[in-house]
């Protein structure tokens, strides 16, 4: 879309205020910026499979994923991306190290300004980024678990959880955060050699476990 014969730049607005979250989508549309909105984390990074914003704002207080938790995952898996940090909770000296952004911008009264004129800033500095296709992502290889479960890795919220393990073979789990179909694929059985090891692994840490019970009950 263009605006005077120029291209509408894209702003990712998150926040769990809705009233807020209509006042800043509103008053960033008027400034001629395209404008979607999310009211977590996770709904941020949905969008984000997608075509890629210029900006994203986000809070640094939203549920089931934190902004300072969002932002870190957005630094990992799209370092281009321009980043705004808003809080009422903080200022510019005591905004947390954990908060990775380019600007932050505190909810004080001149909010909407700040907000508006920072947008501009980081765009100014950033070239034209249209979306960008997603590459078929290859699947994980799993090393084999004698327990029967395995852990995976999410790649877009980059949480981990566990699933039963399948036999062979290529598959695919869904996050339980996020709903993203994970492709893996197991690696082969374990050998003999590799069960051995395994076992005598099991053996000394039970015996490890046993010897410092021991130590903790003896009298000194």
């Amino acid at each position: 879309m263009k605006a005077g014969g120029r291209f509408r730049r894209r702003i990712l607005l998150v926040d769990c205020n809705e009233a807020l979250l209509l006042r800043c989508s509103d008053a960033l549309q008027a400034e001629g910026f395209d404008v979607i909105t999310a009211r977590n984390g996770f709904e941020a990074l949905n969008v984000l499979r997608g075509a890629r914003p210029d900006v994203l704002v986000t809070d640094l207080n939203l549920p089931h994923m934190s902004g300072f938790e969002l932002l870190s995952v957005v630094r990992k898996r799209f370092p281009p991306l321009s980043v705004i940090a808003t809080s009422g909770e903080y200022t510019p000296i005591t905004v947390p190290r954990e908060a990775i952004c380019d600007v932050f911008v505190p909810k004080g009264a001149d909010f909407l300004p700040e907000l508006i004129k920072e947008a501009r800033a980081v765009i100014s500095e950033s070239p034209i980024r249209g979306s960008q296709p997603r590459s078929a992502v290859a699947p994980v290889w799993i090393p084999r678990s004698a327990t029967g479960y395995i852990v995976l890795t999410c790649p877009e919220c980059l949480r981990s959880f566990s699933v039963s393990a399948p036999r062979s073979g290529p598959a695919r789990d869904v996050c339980v955060f996020c709903d993203t179909e994970v492709a893996f694929q197991m690696a082969g059985q374990p050998t003999t050699a590799q069960r051995r090891s395994m076992e005598v692994r099991r053996t000394a840490d039970k015996v490890l476990a046993r010897s410092r019970k021991l130590r903790t009950k003896t009298p000194t």
